[in-house]
């Protein structure tokens, strides 16, 4: 009954630094974990309140600002 005690641990040990030594689908989480980030910082961005959505709605704003006003809405063109 000992020995087969010992064999089992003897086995579990083996398979234990086995397992731990293996480093296959690392990669592949560390890629899904970069991927989240990446869509997080993305997702700031561009939300409704994000840098980006800032940035740009103030870029127009002053391209807007700086546009010649017209007399389209007056009424005094011709309309044939």
């Amino acid at each position: 009954m000992l020995s087969i005690l010992r064999h089992i641990v003897q086995h579990g040990r083996y398979y234990l630094s086995r397992f731990a030594r293996d480093e296959r689908g690392v990669t592949t989480i560390e890629y899904g974990i970069l991927a989240a980030g990446l869509a997080l910082i993305i997702a700031a961005l561009v939300a409704e309140n994000g840098a980006f959505n800032n940035a740009l709605n103030s870029i127009f704003e002053h391209i807007i600002e700086q546009l010649p006003q017209s007399d389209a809405g007056s009424g005094s063109g011709n309309a044939q």
